[in-house]
């Protein structure tokens, strides 16, 4: 079901844990949009650091910035509709993400770093370990003053979340 707004694409965004990835899934499908998972676009050498408990080196996050606006990109060519997930942790390269996308709504999905880690622990067959975590939030450069940015608090169900994202959307 195609909705009417002036989004053409979702950002979801936020720390591993945050659900960015299972939102971004169930928007797609209800919103009937494409849905790329941001981890996809990772080099084997990002997941091989990360697997290992390291953080992304700046030449390997950019470059997988750089693979996320390419795509973006033909898909704002494209006038195709598109949810993605991708942690967001960097201003600058929100900055680069919301250029290649076609009039974006970021969704900052915003958690304690207890509830994170919970869900970090429960999660299997991840590349992304619960070590990465304090990485993660040290390295987040939170979205205040962005004003296409969305925080929604992870502590809520995913029906709250999906619903409150679908309001904004409608405008």
């Amino acid at each position: 079901m195609q909705q009417q707004t002036c989004y053409q694409s979702l950002v979801l965004m936020g720390v591993a844990g945050s659900g960015k990835s299972t939102m971004a899934r169930l928007l797609a499908e209800q919103l009937g949009w494409e849905c790329l998972e941001g981890d996809d676009f990772h080099s084997e050498q990002g997941k091989q650091m990360m697997a290992a408990g390291q953080p992304l080196a700046a030449e390997l996050r950019q470059q997988w910035v750089e693979r996320l606006c390419s795509t973006l990109i033909q898909h704002q060519q494209q006038q195709q509709h598109t949810v993605l997930s991708y942690s967001g942790l960097i201003k600058t390269q929100r900055e680069q993400i919301r250029a290649a996308s076609w009039a974006p709504l970021f969704v900052y999905l915003k958690g304690s770093a207890e509830l994170l880690s919970q869900r970090l622990a429960e999660r299997k067959n991840h590349f992304m370990p619960e070590s990465m975590l304090a990485s993660q939030l040290a390295t987040m450069q939170e979205p205040l003053a962005e004003d296409d940015v969305l925080v929604l608090d992870i502590s809520q169900s995913t029906g709250q979340l999906l619903q409150q994202v679908l309001d904004k959307l409608k405008g």
